[in-house]
């Protein structure tokens, strides 16, 4: 187990959510435009609180996140609101997975982050798990959030611009919304609260001919 995901490990290690089970607002904003009834997988999925909400409104997910605390505790959230038919919980350190190709309808990335020198591959393989025509929504802290003290990462390396993601991105799906802007990020056991600065993207995965 790698330094940052043990560091997970032991924040997930305990009863509490420590995140809350409130779904990512950005995500509820965009799951009407996923496939009805889909194949999501949602990548750092931590506690589940994303991947379990999915699974509540009719999607069938798959929630991956290499810390076993977090899977473990997204799993028995799934079992408590009686979606655990449609909710497949899995460890694994995506850096190392063996990822899926052309297999998913929806791919849920929600404050996920890597390196720099990962960061490209690893975008690309989530483009590549989707089917053709499946959607990927990310949502990211920003750069010029580092200092804001309202949570996220501390190294400005670690965020991500749009500049950034249009980079990643432009060759390989389509790209229908690509944002910087403001929000209210909630306080919780590891965030402060207050006025974050984030990145949004939303692409769909391009066919053959195009």
């Amino acid at each position: 187990m790698n330094k940052v995901i043990q560091q997970w490990n032991e924040k997930y290690d305990g009863d509490d959510l420590v995140f809350g089970s409130t779904p990512n607002g950005f995500l509820t904003t965009q799951a009407p435009h996923l496939k009805k009834g889909g194949h999501i997988l949602c990548v750092g999925d931590g506690e589940g609180r994303n991947g379990v909400w999915l699974a509540a409104q009719g999607f069938k997910v798959h929630s991956v996140d290499g810390a076993i605390n977090g899977v473990t505790k997204a799993s028995a959230q799934a079992e408590q609101r009686g979606v655990a038919d449609r909710f497949t919980g899995e460890c694994a350190d995506l850096t190392q997975w063996d990822w899926p190709v052309d297999q998913y309808d929806g791919v849920a990335c929600l404050h996920l982050y890597f390196m720099p020198d990962e960061r490209t591959a690893l975008h690309h393989k989530m483009i590549s798990s989707l089917k053709e025509g499946g959607l990927f929504i990310l949502e990211v802290f920003h750069p010029d959030n580092v200092g804001r003290n309202c949570g996220g990462p501390k190294l400005r390396e670690l965020c991500y611009s749009a500049d950034m993601l249009q980079a990643d991105f432009q060759d390989i799906a389509e790209i229908l919304l690509l944002e910087e802007t403001e929000r209210t990020v909630a306080p919780s056991s590891f965030h402060n609260g207050g006025v974050g600065m984030v990145t949004r993207l939303v692409a769909r995965k391009k066919g053959v001919d195009e």
